[in-house]
């Protein structure tokens, strides 16, 4: 590697992981001082809420690492402005695209690590979090869910349930309805419950009320009624809200799949969180891209401008990123689209600051 690449990338990469440093320990700080109150309340020691936090400390590292390299190629970048080494590398005989280049690299290398830390470290961890919570403040409300309608991909049956409760994999008023190979209709069940039961690995209910479908129609009353076909996974009946990160890649692909065909109207804001997290780890990627495409041109004030440029940056990219993924949770835009359109508008902002600084 020649020298002047050397010195960009090293650069570039020692302010990052200052600030990322910083970045995340005010994250972490921030999750401490919001749990803060509960965790008193609860009279934890004070080690179980140091490893809570620290459980924590990975998806703050995530959530620091594209705006911090953003931070440290706008720094860069404007400090090379700013003390004529730019125009020294140009007048070297180097290429604009060749200064861009090693911070571009580090952007590449910082989402390939992004993507295997989120599924290797901070996936593992998060899960063992929630589970340390559950058990210390039984705080798992959010999977729960109301008025869910599910049927068999084979089109054999229909179930819909008014509540189902995480906590012991309950459904509450439910009806089921069975049809034959030719799609008629045979049976209609209400029941007052019914549970999953891991043993045989399928739905027992309870306090069923049945009627048999046919030339005439015949009811009775059952104690208990279960069926070797109604063996859908609890998952599958939980909120959507957070279930798909906390699964690895190949369960959340198979659950989005048999998900389209179990309830496409869940499918659709469950694929958008699924594209998210995968492409959540381009945000390095992207974000130097942009500090790249900025025009520097200030002597002084550096550090002022490379913070309130990271900030304008930062907040447009992820403000328009949160809206078109309520607009892909909708339906309304592709979750590929959702994701690449924040990225546009930044760029073509880039750009049109770029061009604006050559007028003036």
């Amino acid at each position: 590697m020649k020298l002047y690449r050397r010195y960009i990338f090293k650069s570039t990469i020692n302010v990052g992981l200052g600030a990322l440093f910083l970045t995340t320990l005010m994250l972490i700080s921030v999750d401490l001082f919001a749990n803060l109150d509960t965790y008193l309340s609860h009279e934890l020691p004070l080690a179980t809420i140091a490893y809570l936090t620290l459980l924590g400390a990975p998806q703050a590292v995530l959530f620091a690492l594209g705006p911090s390299l953003l931070f440290s190629a706008t720094f860069f970048l404007s400090q090379l402005h700013a003390n004529n080494e730019y125009i020294c590398l140009i007048g070297s005989g180097i290429r604009p695209l060749k200064i861009i280049l090693p911070i571009i690299a580090v952007g590449f290398i910082a989402s390939i690590l992004q993507f295997a830390f989120a599924e290797y470290v901070k996936l593992p961890l998060s899960k063992e979090r929630l589970v340390l919570e559950e058990e210390l403040f039984g705080l798992r409300s959010t999977q729960d869910n109301r008025n869910i309608t599910l049927h068999d991909p084979e089109g054999r049956y229909v179930l819909y349930a008014r509540h189902y409760r995480a906590q012991d994999n309950l459904l509450r008023e439910v009806l089921l309805l069975l049809f034959d190979e030719q799609g008629n209709l045979t049976h209609r069940l209400d029941a007052q419950q019914g549970r999953y039961d891991e043993d045989s690995g399928q739905w027992r209910f309870h306090g069923v009320q049945s009627q048999e479908v046919g030339e005439v129609v015949s009811t009775r009353t059952l104690e208990a009624y279960d069926n070797p076909r109604i063996n859908l996974d609890p998952s599958y009946f939980r909120g959507a809200g957070g279930d798909i990160d906390q699964m690895d890649i190949q369960t959340a692909l198979q659950y989005l799949h048999w998900m389209k065909r179990l309830d496409p109207n869940r499918h659709t804001p469950l694929a958008a969180d699924f594209v998210k997290r995968i492409l959540d780890a381009l945000n390095p990627l992207v974000l130097i891209v942009i500090a790249a495409t900025i025009r520097y041109s200030l002597k002084k004030n550096i550090l002022l401008f490379a913070i309130i440029t990271s900030l304008i940056v930062a907040v447009v990219y992820y403000v328009v990123q949160m809206v078109t993924m309520i607009a892909a949770r909708q339906g309304v835009l592709s979750p590929v689209w959702a994701m690449v359109i924040p990225s546009v508008v930044v760029l073509l902002l880039a750009a049109l600051q770029r061009t604006l600084s050559r007028q003036g």
